[in-house]
């Protein structure tokens, strides 16, 4: 019988398996990529070596409408969104490089009446040894936690400086998945 013939009673017919001497007992193994205890130990041998090379502020979009000013805090929506872009992962030279983008809004009634965006490149130096998505989720979370306190920064002197009076970004914790 073929593969694409069914059995008499209409069902598909049984595939055989061929175990090959040796083989007897043996369960698959899970491909190293796969193992969760060695993505966890990569990981922090990463979190280990990396050094901190660079941190750039590449650009800062600060939007304040007139209508800010005369609304309540209690009012206001603030929504905080980070973004980060691998630009390198390193496997090569053992330089990784990413753009994280950090977005704060405030809106009143569904409308964006103060916007702050400040983009930042930061990069780690000592990446060996690792993965395409160990050094992508170290850079998502030690790459967001470095350019976070900037950013934090940053924003409280804008809010002060437009006299805004918000309250302060929140502290920032993060604990990746692995």
């Amino acid at each position: 019988m073929s593969g694409s013939e069914q059995s008499d009673d209409g069902t598909e017919p049984k595939q055989e398996l061929s175990i090959k001497p040796g083989m007897a007992g043996a369960v698959p193994a899970t491909a190293p990529e796969d193992d969760p205890q060695k993505k966890r130990t990569d990981y922090n041998r990463l979190v280990r070596t990396a050094r901190l090379a660079n941190l750039l502020l590449e650009k800062v979009d600060f939007k304040i409408l007139p209508d800010a000013l005369g609304i309540k805090q209690s009012l206001l929506t603030r929504s905080l969104t980070p973004t980060t872009k691998v630009m390198s992962y390193g496997i090569t030279d053992g330089t990784c490089v990413a753009n994280v983008l950090w977005e704060v809004t405030f809106k009143y009634k569904n409308k964006n009446v103060v916007r702050c965006a400040a983009s930042y490149i930061v990069s780690y130096d000592g990446i060996k040894e690792c993965t395409e998505e160990t050094v992508g989720v170290f850079l998502e979370h030690v790459g967001k936690v470095a350019t976070y306190a900037y950013f934090r920064a940053l924003y409280a002197h804008l809010d002060w400086s437009a006299n805004l009076g918000s309250q302060p970004l929140p502290v920032l914790q993060l604990q990746p998945k692995l």
